[in-house]
Parts: C-alpha cells; structure tokens; sequence
C-alpha cells in the first residue's frame, strides 16, 4: 500500500500512542489510511482484534469492500444493514446503531477500536457504550468538532484521544488529492411577507439575548426563536426558481443538489424535470430499492441531477458528479465540508468542480462571506451574483 504525503506524514503520530483522530477531508483518502494503520497495528499485534464503526449502512459496504482486498471474507463480520453478527472475527465492521447487539462480545483491551465520521459518536448514549480501556484507537472525520455542543471535548475526545493530524480542503488541493473547484454564492432575496417575519424573529432573537445577558444556546427559549427563522430562510420560495436559474446557466456534467428537506427536494425536483434535466429523488421517503436505483442512474448517467436532504451528506463517494448545489445554506460549518467534498473527488474527465451555494439572509451572507475569505486567500475562484427579478 503506498501512501500519500499526508498519510506519510500522519502515520507516525498515530503510531507514537496508537490513539488519536485524524482530521482530513472528504476524498483525502481516510479511508485508505486506517486500513494501512490496521494491517501494520496487526503485524505488531497478530492476536488482537478491529472494531470498525460506522455511522451508515453506505459506509459498512464501502469499508467491506475495502477490506475484502486485504483480508479473507472468513476474517470479516459485518454487523448492520440487516446483518446480524452471529460471532465476532477478528475484524468486525458495524453500523452504531447496531453496535449494542454485539458490544459486549468486544474485549476492549485487546482490540484497536477505529470509528469513521467520529463527530457521530458525540451523544451521551453512544459515548457511554463506547468509553473504554480501548488496546487503540483511531478517530476519523473531516468534521470532528461539533456545532451545537461540547461534546468534542466531552464524549470523543475522551474516546478516542486528541486531533493528531489535520488535513484541509487547501493542503489537499495544492497536492492534487483533490480537483479544483469554484465557488458561487447566489442571493435569492426574501418576499416581501418573508422579509417581515425575518426582521421580527431578528428583534425578538436580540431582546432575548439583551434579556439573558448573550446568546445562550442552552436557552431554550433563544435557540427556537433563532431555530424559526433559520426555517423561514430556508424555505424561502426564490429558493427553487433561483436554484433553477443556476443550473440552467451553468453547464455541469452532472449535479448533486442538497435541499431543506423532503417537500422542498419533491418541489424543486418536479420543476427541474418539467424544464428537461433528467432528475431523481434520494431520501428516506423511497424504499431501499427505490433509492438504489436512483444512485445507480445516477452514477451511470441516466439521471444528470440527484436531489437530496441530508441523506448524501456523509458516506458516500459521488466522484461523477462536478456540480453541487447547497439550496439551503446550513449554519452548520461540518454539513457544507460534507456537502462540497461530494464533488471534490477525482475522476479521469472531471477538471474542476463548482459549489454553487443559494442564500437568503443577512445572517447567512456574513457566514459566508467570512468562508470565502478564506477561499480566496488560497486563490479559490469566487464569485457572487442575485437572482435577476
């Protein structure tokens, strides 16, 4: 196995302790570097065993492939995705949810406890079945710190140990691990109504925080008003005729576009279709088969936009698609790294990638102007425009 710079570079600082977390983009090659760590872990250490966890049905089939590389199927139990684990092999792959099935067939102290998109593990209920006097670990995400709570530093860092390693979008452009891209920020300005209710929500939001002494997002109170209008934004209705507008405009292979959720991907969905694109839905309103098929098409060219929520924001690779759209700007900074690094991956024909990201708000415009600051100091090509009225 022949590892990248990055990965030469990481290995040592894992392998110092045997435990860490090692920060890296989507499509920087994670994967790849925990199963280098694993085989050289099991060299040294023959009789000891791998826990993999995962958070996603789509990441148990994309380590199982993986592995099956290196390792005889005999030597692998899958736990998840409707397998049950009837013994525990020596490597044993498992989604989270179905890890208390099994837990407590795992010795702790002879096994090297890896789990991918580790931010996953930051709940109390999780923690709680994972803290251990692991033999090792490894954590890996391109997000690890959360959002919205301490549990970084509460749960998964006392899990799995500190960040060891980080690897950006820039260092992994400047080595080509990644393609080019180019980002585009639209405006689609609020209707007149929706501008009211967002200029209330915002007094409302400051007299609560004045009343409290800051913005508390432990108080309740604050955090549903600033919740409310974080949703009117997003449902916004120039969301899905401007999103329109920027595919028609700019050409891509093939687009990934995220929405707020299910009505608005059905939405703009149906008025993508009606204008010619050959588009799908990919969510949980679609039974396995259904959205299998969906990706399928997808990847193979039959359908050129898929329309998802949240469901494609982590696990799974989309190296074909060059176009993504973020049709509603999320606050959270993990879900837009998961979301651009959708379309990050190489592929043989695929020059460069565009982002196209639509916002609503005052709010979201000093997000993300602060993010493409920092683009742009990297020469990441930028661009801003408005919905033409």
């Amino acid at each position: 196995m022949k590892l990248r710079d990055w990965q030469e570079k990481a290995f040592p600082l894992w392998w110092l302790k045997k435990r860490g977390i090692i920060k890296v983009v989507t499509g920087g090659g994670k994967t790849f570097f925990a199963i280098y760590c694993l085989k050289e872990y099991l060299k040294e250490n023959s009789e000891k065993s791998i826990l993999i966890v995962v958070p996603s049905i789509a990441l148990l089939d994309q380590w199982y492939e993986g592995l099956s590389q290196h390792f005889n199927d005999k030597d692998i139990t899958l736990n998840g995705g409707g397998e049950q684990a009837k013994s525990i092999k020596q490597v044993c792959i498992t989604t989270i949810d179905s890890l208390k099935n099994i837990i407590q067939e795992i010795e702790a102290e002879e096994t090297l406890l890896i789990v991918d998109e580790c931010h996953k593990i930051g709940t109390e209920k999780r923690g709680e079945m994972l803290t251990n006097k692991w033999h090792a670990t490894l954590g890996l995400s391109a997000t690890p710190e959360r959002d919205y709570d301490d549990n970084f530093y509460i749960i998964i860092k006392k899990i799995l140990g500190d960040i060891i390693f980080d690897y950006d979008y820039i260092d992994a452009r400047e080595d080509e691990v990644i393609v080019n891209f180019k980002l585009l920020y639209g405006y689609a300005a609020l209707l007149p109504d929706e501008e009211d209710k967002y200029k209330k929500f915002t007094k409302s939001i400051q007299r609560r925080a004045a009343t409290i002494g800051g913005q508390d997002m432990n108080d309740y109170p604050l955090k549903m008003l600033i919740f409310n209008r974080a949703r009117l934004v997003k449902n916004s209705k120039n969301r899905i005729p401007y999103g329109l507008e920027l595919i028609q405009k700019y050409k891509r292979e093939s687009w990934i576009v995220f929405t707020e959720n299910k009505k608005q991907a059905k939405e703009f969905n149906d008025v993508i279709n009606k204008k010619g694109f050959k588009s799908g839905i990919y969510n949980t309103d679609l039974n396995d088969d259904e959205r299998q098929e969906n990706l399928d098409a997808f990847k193979s060219g039959k359908l050129n936009v898929l329309v998802s929520c949240t469901a494609l924001d982590e696990g799974f690779d989309m190296p074909e698609a060059d176009g993504a759209m973020i049709l509603s700007a999320s606050s959270s900074k993990r879900q837009r790294i998961q979301r651009m690094g959708r379309v990050l991956r190489i592929t043989a024909n695929k020059e460069n990638a565009l982002i196209v990201t639509v916002y609503s708000s005052k709010t979201e415009y000093e997000k993300l102007r602060e993010e493409s600051n920092r683009y742009k100091l990297e020469g990441v090509p930028v661009k801003w425009q408005q919905m033409t009225l």
